[in-house]
């Protein structure tokens, strides 16, 4: 299990038992709802076909059972959706928080690098679709298997050989579900680049409104503005076409398939090796097996859409401080002031040139220095290296005597 992995099941970890009282249900829910079928059958095959005395009675007894099945199933199904929608809420809040105080830590030369509105992309967007992963994916997984195993095993006791002819579609579903998936979750990060970039554009904007209309240049923002509104229209587009593509062939599959059970037990009908009953039973845990093919489409947008999230935070994660003070660093509780530079260099990053370079300097407590020269020169950059918001590229400096790392 790699170190992504383990990062991304961390977080269930608060809140396991929840998880797992959510997963049983979901799973109790999918098997209850296997019954129905079976209760339909029992009704036309046991009771109809052979003309019971007392079926009546025996149809109103099934229908209460029924009953009972679909009372208890919409009370799992009621928890399920509450409090597995809180679950993936609690773990968005925790997931946001961590990546909060991680932005904290962070230098200013990240920050002189990213644009803020994909960060607050990345802390809103990114983590609510991830949290849908959370909540949705283990419990629509588990449902759509146990309905899809169970299904599977009933269809095969009513009749091997049509069951046979159903999973014979399913090879080609693998296959163009693969291919399409791998171009829906590139679509899908674009979009998010995209709307990060929006968010930075307008957050540009906003944030220096007075100048904008100081200088008059409204029609310049909002040229960049639609030029970003564009480009991510651009990518909407290409996520919908490859959305439309996943859609349409797997409705194209699950109507073949339904059209395969209709004329193949048609025919087995005809040769007396399966009887109406059984294949309107047939027809029914059909849906079942279809239900999982036809969700395929939003659970695979809702993976991509979260795992793109996840790699997206991961990425931020994955940035270091900078500030790392030295082994046996000690800390200054009461400071004279005194500071020193020697031969100080700077510079923003490693293939940039140097900023500052072998600057030697030394203010004692209580004098005043003036750095005086053209803007960008240095003068902001010198002053940020001794609370080090940045840290030296070259040479040390002290603080009454104590190199500040």
């Amino acid at each position: 299990m790699n170190s992504h992995t383990k990062k991304f099941l961390s977080y269930y970890k608060p809140y396991l038992g929840l998880f797992l009282t959510v997963t049983a249900c979901a799973v109790i829910g999918a098997a209850l709802a296997l019954l129905l079928p079976l209760c339909v059958r029992y009704i036309t095959k046991n009771v109809l076909e052979n003309n019971l005395p007392n079926a009546l009675e025996q149809i109103y007894r099934v229908g209460a059972l029924m009953l009972v099945i679909v009372g208890i199933q919409t009370a799992l199904n009621y928890f399920v959706d509450y409090r597995g929608h809180a679950m993936g809420a609690m773990m968005e809040r925790d997931m946001r928080a961590e990546l909060f105080e991680h932005f904290q830590k962070l230098p200013f030369r990240f920050y002189d690098e990213q644009r803020t509105g994909q960060l607050m992309s990345r802390i809103t967007n990114d983590l609510f679709s991830l949290a849908e992963l959370y909540h949705h994916g283990p419990e629509d997984y588990l449902i759509y298997s146990v309905r899809f195993a169970g299904a599977f095993l009933i269809l095969f006791q009513i009749n091997a050989s049509l069951t046979f002819a159903i999973l014979l579609f399913l090879p080609i579903l693998a296959v163009f579900s693969f291919y399409c998936n791998k171009r829906l979750n590139a679509a899908m990060k674009k979009n998010k680049e995209r709307i990060g970039d929006i968010n930075a554009q307008v957050e540009d904007t906003l944030a220096g409104i007075r100048v904008v209309k100081s200088f008059a240049n409204e029609g310049t923002e909002t040229g960049k503005f639609t030029r970003e509104n564009n480009r991510f229209l651009d990518s909407r587009e290409s996520t919908y076409k490859n959305e439309a593509v996943l859609y349409q062939g797997v409705s194209l599959i699950t109507q073949l398939i339904t059209i395969t059970v209709v004329v193949v037990g048609g025919t087995r009908i005809l040769n007396t090796t399966l009887d109406l009953a059984d294949l309107i039973t047939f027809l029914l845990y059909t849906g079942y097996l279809i239900e999982p093919i036809q969700k395929l489409t939003h659970m695979t947008e809702q993976f991509q859409d979260g795992i793109t999230g996840f790699e997206r935070l991961m990425e931020m994660l994955a940035v270091k401080p900078e500030s790392q003070d030295a082994v046996g660093a000690v800390e200054i509780e009461h400071a004279q002031g005194n500071i020193e530079f020697r031969n100080v260099g700077f510079r923003y990053q490693e293939d940039h040139i140097d900023v500052l370079k072998n600057i030697t300097l030394a203010v004692k407590a209580g004098e005043y220095i003036a750095l005086v020269g053209s803007s960008g020169v240095g003068k902001t950059t010198l002053c940020s290296l001794i609370p080090r918001f940045y840290e030296v590229s070259a040479g040390e400096i002290y603080l009454d005597g104590v190199n500040i790392r």
